[in-house]
């Protein structure tokens, strides 16, 4: 959290956004929950105050919600005096979900508002849920039943699942913090799983799977040598049909914004630059497996568009190895590997291997203050100082340029 000389020095309309997705039972993402908080690194957003929830609205449509959410529903919680006073909602109704606090103050005129809202084609969501009484009659005007996953508490939980099912709403678990949790809630009958579980360094180990890293291993070893000649990472690239083509589609994108068409990978190498190209090749490869969640891709592209744009705010070091260390910060979970085993078999340089393992160094700075703002948080150390407006923008330009690289790797 920010320095109080810090946070004192922030505007108190500049709104802090992050984002957590929500996965269906294949692991593909369904939506994503819109994270806020204040310039004082507080959420008094969801204070009961009718101007707060108006606020976020606002900052979430001057942003730009596509940049957020990509093509991706948002989930977005909102307090009770929205539901009982419905101001309009600056959003198509097939985008947003609305979510209901846990602590809502339960009677006829929220019911009403709530039921008037449903009735208008927008889907709401029970926040937090766990079977309190009190929360029971909006049950039925509800699409989504979040229920927050407590420890040691499964066995209850199954228990209880006929209630649930009962009020033919779709089931959302909240707080799955491991791959175990999420193949319990699935076996329960959970339609949708959010948290960090996606992110853990295992889900699948198999021999293939196992020769697919090693095989992507060494090729990363070889595009990310410093002494590899230029033209044998050509030769890598252009040896590779899928690699080579998606490099090449990713340069001509209408994002990259070259006025000729690229048609080599050589011409490619000299336009955009060696180290840019060994980026994209680095983050194909590992989308090659096919074996792990895709929003770990995600994540990875927005951490590198991230660490490159905070690099240049802060002026310093090298915006391309920023981009590099955000983009490689996730090969433990896409790889199912240690970073520590990982980074021994890539021959980076000290600094970038002690930035990805251990956050330290500017470079490593510059990744913990990614890391923080996808908490929703705001930055310490290097980035501490950059104006709340320019890392709400430069988390947004990430974030969609992160969406803009995923669909030309999948064709979407």
């Amino acid at each position: 959290m920010p320095s109080p000389n810090t946070a004192s020095n922030r505007s108190a309309e500049t709104i802090q956004v992050g984002r957590q997705a929500i996965f269906d039972r294949e692991l593909e993402v369904f939506a994503y929950e819109l994270l806020y908080r204040d310039a004082g690194g507080t959420c008094s957003f969801t204070d009961g105050n009718m101007a707060s929830s108006v606020t976020v609205l606002n900052a979430f449509m001057e942003i730009g919600l596509d940049r957020i959410t990509g093509p991706y529903k948002a989930f977005i919680n909102l307090t009770r005096p929205f539901f009982v006073d419905m101001p309009p909602i600056p959003f198509d109704r097939d985008r947003v979900v609305l979510e209901i606090l846990e602590d809502v103050n339960v009677d006829e005129e929220l019911l009403l508002g709530i039921s008037s809202m449903a009735g208008h084609g927008f889907e709401l969501a029970m926040d937090d849920y766990s079977f309190q009484p009190q929360l029971q009659p909006i049950l039925p005007l509800v699409s989504y039943i979040k229920v927050e996953i407590q420890p040691g508490g499964m066995e209850e939980l199954a228990r209880r699942m006929p209630e649930l099912r009962a009020t033919g709403a779709r089931l959302l678990a909240e707080k799955v913090e491991t791959v175990e949790q999420f193949e319990q809630l699935k076996a329960l009958g959970f339609d949708y799983f959010q948290g960090y579980f996606f992110a853990r360094p295992s889900i699948v180990r198999s021999d293939r799977v196992e020769e697919d890293s090693a095989m992507v291993v060494r090729l990363l070893a070889r595009l990310n040598d410093p002494d590899v000649p230029m033209q044998e990472v050509i030769d890598l690239v252009s040896q590779d049909p899928g690699l080579s083509f998606k490099v090449l589609r990713y340069v001509n994108s209408a994002g990259i914004g070259l006025r000729s068409k690229v048609e080599s990978i050589q011409r490619a190498v000299v336009l955009m630059g060696l180290s840019r190209i060994r980026a994209w090749a680095t983050l194909f490869a590992m989308a090659g497996l096919g074996n792990r969640p895709l929003e770990i891709l995600n994540v990875g592209l927005l951490r590198a568009n991230l660490c490159e744009r905070l690099c240049r705010l802060c002026k310093t070091g090298s915006p391309e190895t920023a981009y590099t260390v955000g983009l490689l910060s996730v090969m433990d979970a896409m790889l199912s590997q240690p970073l520590t085993s990982l980074m021994d078999q890539l021959p980076l340089s000290d600094d970038v291997k002690r930035a990805i393992i251990a956050h330290e160094g500017n470079y490593g700075q510059l990744l913990e203050a990614a890391a923080t703002l996808e908490r929703n948080e705001w930055p310490q150390g290097l980035c501490a100082d950059i104006e709340p407006a320019s890392l709400v923008e430069a988390y947004a330009a990430s974030s969609e340029s992160a969406f803009n690289a995923m669909n030309l790797l999948h064709d979407k």
